[in-house]
């Protein structure tokens, strides 16, 4: 009797001991959001069952109105598994299927030369141009005016060039996502939020979710998005109303209803098995982008999830599995670190990961100079610390093992002296080349002095010399402007913009072509 007293004191006394969720939680969020500040809706959800709805910080500024979890968020780019499902569902129907050529639904897409499939829309391998970052590059970047959908689907039809190959790499682009929104609509002859809200939402009891399809519609409970600028917080609303890439308005409650729905299959099983099977290129690399959802590990274990970011809200949603856990998270401030806190969050339920060894650094023979990519001509710079390998812009390389280094967002593979060779955190690898730092006079830059144009971007830039190399500046709008420092021969960058010219074969500079994260050479043709 005494034993089993003792026992039963020793299990309540760890019972006792034992974290408690929602003071666990709680200490994250006291760390992002002070009080009076825009903040986040978290949930956590272990075995079907929530053990984690909390609010924390304000969902409106001007009148002092508080987030709570019934608050409705945007939740950015999560809404692509929806979007995704919607056609999975199609094809279950038999009204479509994934090898479709996309345009046998929208015979207007220009043909490139290759097919492009609906299974490359929804893994981000089509080459499709962001028509966001098209719209960026002609001084229009999201939230500076009211993009409608027919706006969207008019920027991705004029595109005259593709990023990549079809099927040949992955290339993140909402383009994808508008066009799968069009054809959901010709397909089943309803709008994504009608499909979606009699297919999905009420079927699964998602009662507070519905489609930013109108951005101007009065939204009860919606939370106002914010950003910061310098010491105070601006409004940062996502006005347009092209949607099915993002726009989905939600609860942390419906977010956890729709996990636990994929997670029992009440779509069915091919469709939630679809929504999350990794992707195949066509040179065999398998990459961890499945079907609006991405397929990777966090602290050893597999999650399926994906991350959100519209104007000022941030999001995060995922599922654990082998734990069965699953964790939401919706922010209405551009400043949080969605991703972070979600997994911070995650680690509070997840099996303690036992740290490896670290790998006894070695002096390395760094290569120093400049690389560029064999993709996007993007330079990136190495040097050498104490003999240590180090890439401007992302920091010191991690050793994890002989000749192998790990980065920010992926690996190294090869340190060579003429060539650089990075797997990205989709597992793709890309070759960058020695390149020949340039700088050019103030005489040589007056060669590329010009008006360049472009009917794919519905833009024109006059281009002229500065002291720090060139200055674009868009025509009829001269608040636009960038400027650019050489790099290598005929390419200028900056932060975010790489700027190329074209020479005849007389030398006169004829083009200039942009590029941005997620646009590839962009040509505007000298005019003058």
């Amino acid at each position: 009797m005494p034993s089993i007293l003792l026992a039963a004191a020793l299990s309540l006394a760890a019972q006792s001991a034992a974290p408690d969720p929602v003071q666990s939680v709680d200490r994250i969020f006291a760390e992002t959001v002070q009080p009076g500040e825009p903040g986040c809706v978290a949930g956590v959800a272990k075995d079907g069952r929530t053990i984690v709805e909390q609010a924390y910080g304000m969902a409106e500024l001007e009148h002092k109105v508080p987030l709570t979890t019934a608050s409705i968020l945007e939740a950015g780019s999560i809404a692509k598994q929806f979007t995704a499902a919607a056609i999975l569902l199609l094809v279950e129907d038999g009204k479509l299927a994934l090898g479709d050529d996309v345009r046998r639904h929208v015979p207007e897409l220009r043909d490139y030369g290759a097919t492009i499939t609906i299974d490359q829309l929804l893994n981000h391998s089509s080459g499709l141009r962001d028509w966001g970052m098209v719209a960026e590059i002609a001084g229009w970047p999201r939230g500076a005016r009211a993009n409608t959908h027919a706006d969207a689907l008019a920027i991705v039809l004029r595109q005259r060039a593709l990023n990549h190959a079809p099927g040949a790499e992955y290339s993140y682009s909402n383009s994808g996502y508008t066009l799968l929104t069009e054809i959901v609509r010709r397909v089943s002859g309803r709008s994504l939020a009608d499909f979606t809200r009699e297919r999905l939402f009420v079927p699964l009891g998602m009662t507070s979710t519905s489609w930013r399809d109108e951005y101007r519609r009065v939204v009860p409970g919606r939370a106002t998005a914010y950003a910061k600028d310098g010491p105070r917080f601006i409004e940062d609303m996502p006005f347009e109303d092209a949607y099915g890439n993002g726009g989905l308005l939600t609860t942390v409650g419906d977010l956890l209803r729709w996990n636990a729905a994929l997670s029992q299959r009440r779509l069915g099983k091919r469709v939630a098995e679809l929504l999350e099977q990794r992707s195949v290129l066509f040179d065999g690399t398998t990459i961890t982008y499945a079907r609006g959802l991405v397929a990777e590990r966090h602290g050893g274990v597999p999650v399926i999830n994906h991350s959100g970011a519209t104007g000022g809200y941030r999001a995060w949603l995922g599922r654990f599995p082998d734990q069965r856990l699953s964790v939401a998270l919706l922010c209405n401030r551009a400043d949080a670190n969605s991703t972070r806190l979600a997994k911070q969050m995650a680690d509070l339920f997840l099996p303690a990961v036992s740290e490896a060894a670290p790998y006894p650094p070695a002096a390395t023979r760094v290569a120093a100079g400049l690389f560029a990519s064999s993709r996007t001509g993007r330079t990136l710079r190495m040097s050498a610390e104490e003999g240590q390998p180090r890439i401007a812009a992302v920091g010191a390389l991690t050793q994890i093992g002989p000749d192998r280094y790990r980065t920010a967002g992926g690996e190294v593979l090869e340190l060579a002296p003429h060539r650089i060779r990075l797997r990205d955190a989709q597992g793709q690898s890309v070759d960058h080349r020695r390149v020949a730092q340039v700088a050019p006079s103030l005489a040589q830059l007056a060669a590329y002095t010009g008006r360049f144009t472009s009917a794919e971007a519905d833009a024109t830039y006059i281009v002229s010399p500065d002291r720090a190399g060139l200055r674009l500046q868009l025509d009829g709008r001269p608040q636009v402007v960038a400027v650019l420092a050489p790099t290598y021969a005929d390419t200028f960058e900056n932060e975010s913009t790489i700027v190329r010219f074209k020479r005849d074969s007389s030398g006169r500079v004829t083009a200039l072509t942009i590029g941005v994260a997620r646009v590839r050479e962009l040509i505007f043709r000298k005019i003058r």
